[in-house]
């Protein structure tokens, strides 16, 4: 039986974490990947781009400029660099080579390590991603021996969860986008397909300004996506516990989304849940909506 790795977050690698992320949309991909290479930067490690065309890096970087990053100025230095090696058909052959050259060539240029990241498209897996795996199976021994941690970006738009399973157990794991807030009761986390918050755990007055904040910030993502309405949806599906203040707070979010032509999408709420806010007259508040978790009320 395959066993799927771990999924931990950008936060938690490591040096020698050779992670596959395996991105829904866009979005996605350019959150997990920024983080990662200004967690590079901060960390005295140089940032490569392999990407799957020969672009201009300042074009291949550009991603970085909405988190604060001056593209130009880190390029110019040297702490951020895209190579072309998977522009040509043989880059998946010798990636191995390339990864532990630049490596040793980072070090050489006084930092402290490497972070690499890699789009694989289809058209370079070869026949029944054959080439692939033989390409994924000459990485492990670099990223065992020298300061180097990368991700292998694969499009799930592209490559079926079925091809995924036997590639992630090549990889040392997942890695998915780091919480947008984590204490001993809660985890919120970012959704991508579709777009929103998920919460697990237990919210009370201890951290519901943590989700109030949370919601504020998604509020203006999604606004800044879409010329229409707000439309936010939140997984509460291992919630399993909110207090009352917190479902104010949800019913206060929904009223203002409503004002300009939004909605809150609830998505897997306990049945206890749904049913003090039926009690309330919660569950009729323009703006909020619910859908179905298959438990009645």
């Amino acid at each position: 039986m395959t066993v799927v790795p771990a999924l931990r977050t950008v936060g938690q690698m490591r040096q020698g974490d050779h992670l596959l992320l395996g991105y829904d949309t866009d979005e996605e991909r350019d959150t997990v990947l920024a983080a990662f290479l200004l967690d590079g930067l901060a960390s005295g490690q140089r940032g490569l781009v392999l990407p799957p065309a020969d672009i201009p890096a300042g074009v291949a970087l550009s991603f970085l400029e909405a988190h604060g990053c001056r593209v130009d100025e880190e390029i110019a230095t040297g702490r951020l660099c895209v190579d072309p090696q998977l522009a040509v058909p043989e880059g998946l052959w010798d990636l191995d080579e390339a990864i532990r050259r630049e490596a040793r060539r980072a070090v050489g240029d006084g930092f402290l390590g490497l972070r690499v990241c890699t789009e694989v498209l289809r058209a370079q897996a070869g026949k029944g991603l054959k080439t692939l795996h033989d390409s994924e199976l000459l990485l492990d021994p670099v990223f065992a021996s020298l300061p180097v941690l990368g991700i292998c970006q694969y499009d799930r738009r592209v490559f079926d969860e079925a091809e995924l399973v036997p590639i992630a157990g090549l990889h040392h794991g997942r890695v998915g986008a780091d919480a947008v807030w984590r204490d001993e009761l809660l985890a919120i986390t970012r959704t991508f397909a579709p777009p929103g918050l998920a919460l697990a755990g237990e919210v009370d007055e201890s951290n519901v300004t943590a989700v109030a904040r949370a919601l504020h910030t998604e509020t203006a993502r999604a606004r800044a996506r879409t010329a229409g309405g707000a439309h936010i949806r939140l997984d509460l599906r291992e919630l399993h516990f909110i207090d009352v203040g917190a479902l104010r707070l949800l019913v206060f979010t929904a009223l203002g989304l409503y004002a300009s032509g939004g909605t809150l999408v609830l998505t897997g709420v306990a049945a206890h849940v749904q049913r003090v806010m039926r009690v309330a007259g919660w569950d009729r508040v323009p703006g909020l909506r619910f859908e179905p978790s298959g438990e009645p009320p």
